[in-house]
């Protein structure tokens, strides 16, 4: 299996690297599309060496375990003990490998490559396309509380595998591919300039909100993505994003699902709709994600907040 430019390949990355280290993610969480941001969560036993030729890239940020880790690129053998929270990148070209000393678990976000060099090209200009720095066991705070927020939004998720709201993916892969090729790439003083100003935007028009507010609202029970929202403003899906939250004071996410919360609240004072049913029609993506979110908004479960109410 080679490694490919981003394109649809007929074995995942996930299910690569499975077959590779001979245990299964402990879950996998992917957009609806399948055309976005994936990830799992690992705990791996002794591995390696083992080749990183994968159909996608991947930041790998260690949860548990404490043992040694081995990486060998470009004939360079480098030996470290990760700490938990630090961070490893591999661009999953097969120049690298990879070995692991004992038990670890880890979270992994696979990223398309052809999605990083549209971001590249849509942001910085013409040219070539800048390339993330492939890192190992780096501590970088962003890059820490990206992974934290990111696991205490896919712990709700139950199951092996079940597609995740293509909003929160969307929304995290873009904040993170900002983050990449401004900090950890090899563009230039300019190029990494340019991405500064871009952080600051007008928040979006008064009319667009409205419009924006209008088809979520008409929409909730489906999935529902950034790029279909930014379209709705004319806006590429970054602009979108940091004009939204200029007007809003929060992301589109957020947004979303309090919006979520607030109709399901409704439906469980006034109807006598099941709450299984109530978290379908509110967009829900199971009743185990709807109850986590609902206690965490209300501080009780559905069934509590409607015997009260």
């Amino acid at each position: 299996m080679g490694a490919d430019d981003g394109r649809e390949a007929l074995v995942s990355t996930p299910e690569a690297m499975a077959r590779a280290v001979g245990v299964r993610p402990l879950y996998l969480v992917e957009s609806a599309t399948t055309e976005g941001l994936a990830a799992a969560k690992w705990r791996f036993q002794s591995f390696g060496p083992v080749r990183e030729e994968y159909p996608q890239s991947y930041l790998a940020c260690r949860t548990a375990g404490s043992p040694c880790v081995t990486k060998i690129y470009g004939g360079k053998a480098v030996r470290k003990r990760p700490k938990i929270g630090s961070v490893t990148f591999s661009s999953g070209d097969g120049r690298a490998t990879c070995s692991l000393d004992g038990p670890a678990e880890a979270v992994h976000v696979y990223l398309r490559r052809d999605h990083i060099a549209s971001f590249a090209a849509q942001h910085m200009g013409g040219g070539r396309p800048p390339q993330i720095d492939d890192f190992f066991a780096l501590e970088d705070p962003w890059l820490e509380g990206y992974f934290r927020m990111l696991t205490s939004e896919l712990e709700s998720y139950d199951g092996l595998q079940r597609p995740a709201e293509s909003l929160l993916l969307d929304q995290t892969e873009h904040l993170l591919l900002r983050h990449l090729v401004r900090w950890h790439s090899d563009a230039g003083p300019r190029e990494a300039r340019g991405l500064d100003l871009q952080t600051k935007v007008n928040p979006l028009r008064p009319v667009l909100v409205r419009r924006v507010e209008e088809y979520v609202d008409a929409n909730l029970a489906r999935d529902l993505s950034l790029a279909e929202l930014a379209r709705l403003s004319c806006m590429s899906v970054d602009h979108f994003l940091r004009s939204f939250r200029a007007a809003r004071g929060t992301t589109p996410y957020r947004y979303v699902l309090e919006q979520r919360l607030g109709r399901a609240s409704t439906m469980l004072r006034t109807t006598p709709a099941p709450v299984a049913a109530i978290a379908a029609r509110c967009g829900f993506r199971n009743p185990s994600h709807f109850s986590v979110k609902f206690h965490a908004q209300f501080g009780v479960s559905p069934s509590q907040f409607r015997r009260t109410a």
